[in-house]
């Protein structure tokens, strides 16, 4: 008797962990997709919407198909990233996802399959498979209706997350243009979220009156969303933010959207060799914006630019304008921790996010008035110091690399080649030689190498005892000498 295996077999013996999403047309209102966990033979249906009802104030009278395409791909990346769960060290995700689209024949046509294929591998580390199918359901309200348009055009169109670069990015760039106007775009599925963002941006907008008064939102939104199952990593946020802020800047009649953050940052280097794959998140890396900006140009079939204006800057360096201007009332407003509390301090104080933002606050003169767990509430139960070892060490390492070479790129790339990919692939984008890119690369860490060594027993405050601080101190002279 011959034995064939079901396909459920197969899926179980994959060496994927693989998840089938099948949507129904995204709307304002009574969406849904059904999600398939084949490792689990499990199926659900969960309500998920958007509301883009906002973008009726536009600068482009029509409201292009093509573009509220790109919304409902950006809501299918961000429901299939975050309902399915992801383990660095366990089975890579695959997923299969149907959408449907109005115009399927576009996203179907490579090389934009191929850039879409390639940018989501990139920043997920996850195998995706499309199926985009033909919508028949009806226009979204926002696509039935001429613009009311209220938004100067010839603006700087920005992500806008609530955070501390972003706040210093706003306030440095309104210092340095100040005839020039400014939108500010977000999304989420967290209502926090959205008060923080909104709450920011009406305090930098009462110190610029009629400079960047538009604040735009398009949230995703989940039926019982506090019952459903969140993937923790969720590395796809950023390439959502980044495509929902695309569409947002081309209503706008705007063909580069902005962000801001901080060039160590964006990067991200891992902090040590054991990282695993997508330890560090690649959300506004440089090579991930270069891959929206292809991809959304290729979508468009004109040039569309995602820029990052202070990639060359520490984020010690962003904040120097508030500083300057004795601004320590408003880095408070923000938020920056990867694991924010529950209760009150919100913010823990020893995560990775966290240390840079009480490294930088403290390199560039700001007094930190924001309370953090590690500081200001319970002793946390997991050890506080491992996120401030871990820079630690990457930072000895660079001192290393950078200190004491006559060539300090070759050096330095032997250790992180992904700084050679940066520089051959964007360098065009950013208006630079290779040669000046690579200088200009090499400053930044220099920079912010001698910004940590000034601070560093400040921000040890609460993760390491006196002794402890020493010792580790101790050890990495030890290890350096005998390097």
């Amino acid at each position: 008797m011959n034995y064939r295996p079901s396909l459920q077999q197969k899926l179980n013996e994959s060496d994927y962990s693989d998840y089938t999403l099948h949507f129904q047309s995204v709307s304002n209102s009574n969406g849904s997709v059904l999600f398939i966990d084949h490792s689990q033979d499990q199926k659900l249906t969960i309500g998920i919407n958007v509301d883009d009802t906002e973008f009726k104030y536009r600068v482009k009278a029509q409201f292009p198909a093509i573009v509220a395409d790109l919304i409902d791909l950006a809501v299918a990346i961000y429901t299939s990233d975050r309902l399915a769960p992801q383990s660095l060290t366990k089975k890579q995700r695959r997923f299969y996802v149907i959408l449907p689209l109005r115009h399927p024949e576009l996203f179907s046509a490579e090389p934009f399959r191929t850039k879409l294929d390639d940018l989501l591998k990139w920043t997920t580390d996850s195998e995706w498979v499309f199926d985009f199918q033909k919508r028949i359901a009806p226009e979204r309200l926002v696509e039935q209706h001429q613009s009311l348009q209220i938004v100067p055009q010839g603006c700087e169109v920005t992500l806008w997350s609530g955070g501390l670069d972003a706040l210093a990015g706003l306030y440095t760039r309104l210092l340095m243009y100040p005839e020039k106007q400014f939108v500010l775009f977000g999304t989420g599925s967290n209502n926090s979220v959205f008060t923080r963002q909104k709450k920011v941006a009406k305090k930098i907008q009462s110190l610029f009156p009629c400079r960047c008064d538009d604040f735009f939102r398009v949230p995703i939104l989940f039926d019982d969303s506090s019952e459903q199952q969140k993937n923790k990593l969720s590395r796809a946020r950023g390439v959502v933010f980044t495509l929902l802020g695309s569409a947002c800047a081309y209503l706008m009649g705007e063909k580069v959207l902005y962000l801001y953050e901080n060039g160590i940052g964006a990067i991200n280097l891992p902090y040590r060799e054991s990282a695993v794959g997508l330890d560090h998140s690649r959300s506004v890396h440089p090579l991930t914006l270069l891959m929206v900006s292809d991809l959304v140009s290729e979508l468009l079939g004109e040039e569309f630019q995602v820029k990052n204006p202070f990639l060359f800057w520490t984020k010690a360096e962003m904040c120097k304008a508030l500083a300057k201007n004795g601004r320590d009332d408003l880095p408070p407003l923000t938020m920056s921790c990867d694991s924010p509390h529950r209760q009150k301090p919100v913010q823990c104080g020893y995560c990775s996010s966290c240390l840079l933002r009480r490294q930088s606050l403290a390199a560039s003169g700001i007094k930190d008035r924001t309370r953090y767990v590690v500081l200001h509430g319970e002793r946390p139960v997991k050890h506080p110091s491992l996120c401030f070892l871990n820079m630690q060490a990457q930072v000895h390492t660079l001192d290393s690399l950078l200190g004491v070479s006559d060539e300090p790129w070759k050096t330095l790339t032997k250790k992180f080649p992904v700084l050679d990919d940066i520089v051959d692939r964007t360098a065009m984008a950013e208006n630079l030689l290779p040669a000046d890119m690579r200088s200009r690369l090499i400053q930044l860490y220099q920079n912010y190498l001698s910004e940590w060594n000034e601070v560093e027993s400040q921000i040890a405050d609460g993760l390491l005892n006196k002794g402890n601080y020493q010792k580790a101190s101790s050890r990495y002279v030890v290890s350096s000498q005998q390097g």
